[in-house]
């Protein structure tokens, strides 16, 4: 008893202790209420007597932990059957992301306590909207993904048992400075240790604040400084926090979400955004859609003063925040909400209350329109949805477009577990493509209902299958060879040394090993087939680390820094960019050879609209042909291999970097390049008399005494495929004649 006392007094001391509203709820209030809400809820299939066959209506799980104090990040599924995973749209709600953007917290739990107790007097009224939400749809709730950030906000005992509290804190408790301690300076921003959790997402990342980067104001605040407080951290996706966000959207197909932030500059209080007009000029896919929601979210917040309602406006941000990267990456356009005025945690409990009230309006018709429902003044419907399984009524995994509101930075929308999908549109004609591979692709134009949800089922007949194997004609072991079939976008590994069995369709094949010329092939797969594979010596025409630029002509502002060729010298590419630099080499002069460049790289364009370009050019006209061109963001190293040959004047390899006048990225850095090339004849045999013999030893003791560069003769001569003719070249010579 005396314990329990004494933990009483602790709680009410601290609550003496901090500065904030005892209305705002503290972390470990907000695990007391899930505990209570698990109590009478999690079990209960019974929960609202008035009503039939609603089922279990809450479940919670954690999803992930914050990354110092690892403290649970917990979700919150609101729904009729809220225990079994139903074939039904889902909507994920963020409450808190900022410490100090407390509403955000209080709004979720405020809808967690609707659903709960939806005949409470208070929000009665909205009854048959909860309801018809909860009965065709999944609401996911989190309350918070920064809960030590939440703790530092409303404060705590250290491990000295000293009262910390800093109600500005921004960020989470990553140690930044490595220092072993946690350092905050009391007041807004100057906080040396934590990562601004809405910059850390990897779409954009690059363009967040940098360590220690002092903050420079907004054009209606400028003396606001909030320095240190938008770090974006070390790397994408480097805080445990955001890390479970992301994995937890990516496991599942959320189609609406809002995200709840407040402004204390007050440089965008009130307002509601969402993807995007990057520099006035490129926008969302989805931007009719997307921003037609969004006024009418908008439409039914209304402000504090009363005077208006809330400001809808595309986001111009490119900083890694949420928004932009859940709705590229998985299809969810998600609206992020500034709750109340630059007074973002105020002390008047009419003001905290009424605040909470008028966002509940824009939260409800976001839901309303996820669920497909209109009921309540609720939205115009506007939803596609389909099943697509195939004949035997298997659901399909398959990939689902509309073209008129598709591109290129839209990572695939995918159907389903459950072979669904779902698309919010607008009143309109719209292509509906859905493929998947080894089935036939279905097209189809659809017009959505204003009424109800536009449900299609959508059958993919089966492509014919056929066998591919391999016969090498000039090997006695295939060992260490790898192979690729390459479909589209997608690779699948091969059997070089069985049958694979692949439908019907166009793919490149892709042959590899250390000691051959990488092998390339273009079939068209309508029957079983066996490729004859000649797998031909390689020559290193090119080896380039890059550590000057001394194979390379015409350079216009590429940059060969750290043994590496980069698009610029600086950290973005420009605008308005057409440069090229040239290999110094006339690939003509070996007559009739085909050539691989291998080239490892990462490379960072805006999709669409920049490019890299490896292409052949002539000297004597501006005639070029392009072998590859990237347009694209993978800036983890890779590997590329471009096959090509010289059929006529266009016979200088070009790399050339492409910009439009708007949005600029990091380019391209290469690592290295190899340019490979058809290795005529037998190893060692070097003056083509079809034995090795001591005109061959001679030789070889003649390009290592003279250092001769001719490169398509020293391939036979370099017996060891490392690219260099040495005494370890003439010792394999001398020992195979001597052998035989």
């Amino acid at each position: 008893m005396k314990y329990l006392i004494s933990i009483f007094l602790i709680i009410n001391f601290a609550f003496l202790q901090s500065s904030l509203s005892e209305r705002y709820t503290t972390y470990n209030e907000l695990e007391e209420k899930l505990n209570e809400w698990n109590q009478l809820f999690g079990s209960n299939s019974d929960p609202f007597p008035q009503i039939q066959n609603e089922g279990v209506v809450y479940h919670q799980e954690i999803i992930g932990y914050s990354g110092v104090d690892n403290l649970p990040i917990w979700a919150v599924k609101l729904s009729f059957n809220a225990d079994v995973d139903e074939d039904e749209p889902k909507m994920l709600i963020l409450g808190q992301c900022h410490a100090e953007e407390i509403y955000g917290l209080e709004i979720a739990i405020e809808l967690i306590e609707w659903f709960l107790d939806p005949f409470n007097s208070e929000n009665s009224i909205y009854l048959q909207s909860i309801f018809s939400i909860m009965s065709n749809s999944e609401v996911w709730v989190v309350p918070t993904h920064n809960p030590e950030g939440l703790e530092v906000v409303h404060g705590y005992y250290d491990i000295n048992n000293v009262w910390q509290q800093d109600e500005s804190f921004r960020k989470n408790k990553y140690d930044a400075n490595m220092n072993g301690v946690f350092d905050f300076v009391l007041g807004i921003g100057d906080d040396i240790d934590g990562v601004d959790l809405n910059r850390n997402y990897d779409l954009n990342w690059v363009y967040g604040d940098e360590f220690n980067q002092l903050d420079t104001g907004c054009s209606s605040n400028p003396s606001y400084l909030s320095n240190y407080d938008y770090y974006r951290g070390p790397a994408p996706f480097s805080e445990p926090e955001i890390q479970a966000i992301r994995d937890f959207t990516l496991a599942n197909n959320f189609l609406l979400s809002i995200a709840y932030h407040s402004s204390r500059s007050g440089c965008v209080a009130e307002k509601v955004i969402y993807p995007w007009i990057w520099e006035n000029e490129k926008s969302a896919p989805d931007i009719d859609v997307i921003s037609e929601l969004g006024i009418e979210i908008a439409q039914r917040i209304p402000t504090q003063d009363g005077q208006s309602y809330y400001y809808p406006t595309n986001s111009k941000s490119m900083r890694g925040n949420a928004h932009d990267w859940l709705y590229a990456n998985t299809g969810c356009i998600q609206y992020l909400i500034e709750v109340g005025t630059s007074d973002i945690q105020s002390d008047e409990l009419n003001i905290i209350e009424d605040t909470i009230s008028r966002n509940m309006q824009g939260l409800l018709y976001l839901l309303k329109k996820g669920a497909g429902t209109s009921i309540q003044d609720g939205p115009d419907i506007y939803q596609v949805s389909g099943l697509v399984k195939d004949v035997n009524g298997i659901p399909l995994n398959a990939e689902v477009k509309i073209l008129e509101n598709h591109g290129s930075i839209l990572k695939p929308r995918m159907t389903d577990q459950f072979g669904r999908f779902r698309r919010i549109l607008r009143e309109g004609l719209y292509t509906l493509v859905v493929s998947a591979f080894g089935y036939e692709t279905y097209t189809s134009s659809i017009s959505p209902s204003s009424s109800s949800v536009t449900e299609l089922d959508i059958i993919l007949n089966k492509l014919p299958v056929y066998n591919l194997s391999f016969n090498f004609l000039n090997l006695e072991s295939i060992e260490n060879f790898s192979g690729l079939v390459i479909y589209q976008e997608n690779e699948f590994e091969l059997n070089l040394l069985g049958e694979n069995q692949l439908p019907m369709g166009d793919y490149q094949i892709f042959i590899e090993s250390e000691d051959y010329l990488p092998y390339f092939i273009n079939i068209s797969h309508n029957q079983d087939l066996v490729l004859d594979i000649n797998m031909q010596n390689k020559g290193v025409l090119v080896y380039d680390s890059f550590e000057n630029d001394s194979n390379w002509i015409n350079n216009n502002g590429f940059s060969f820094e750290n043994n590496q060729l980069k698009s610029q010298v600086s950290d973005f590419y420009r605008y308005n960019e057409n440069k090229s630099i040239r290999l110094n080499q006339d690939l003509s002069y070996i007559d009739n050879v085909d050539y691989v460049l291998k080239v490892n790289l990462k490379n960072e364009l805006e999709w669409d609209n920049d490019s890299l370009v490896f292409r052949l050019s002539s000297s004597s006209s501006d005639s070029y042909l392009i072998l590859k061109e990237i347009s694209n963001h993978n800036y983890d190293w890779h590997e590329i291999n471009i096959p090509f040959r010289i059929e006529d004047d266009r016979k200088y390899l070009e790399i050339v970097l492409s910009t439009d006048s708007s949005v600029n990225y990091r380019g391209f850095n290469f690592d290295n390049l190899e340019l490979l090339y058809e290795c005529r004849g037998d190893k060692g045999d070097i003056d083509g008399s079809g034995e090795l013999n001591i005109s061959d030893i001679i030789m070889i003791v003649d390009f290592i005494l003279d250092n001769d560069n001719f490169q398509f003769t020293n391939c036979l001569a370099d017996i060891n495929n490392d690219n260099i003719v040495n005494i370890f070249d003439l010792v394999s010579v001398v020992e195979t004649i001597l052998e035989n």
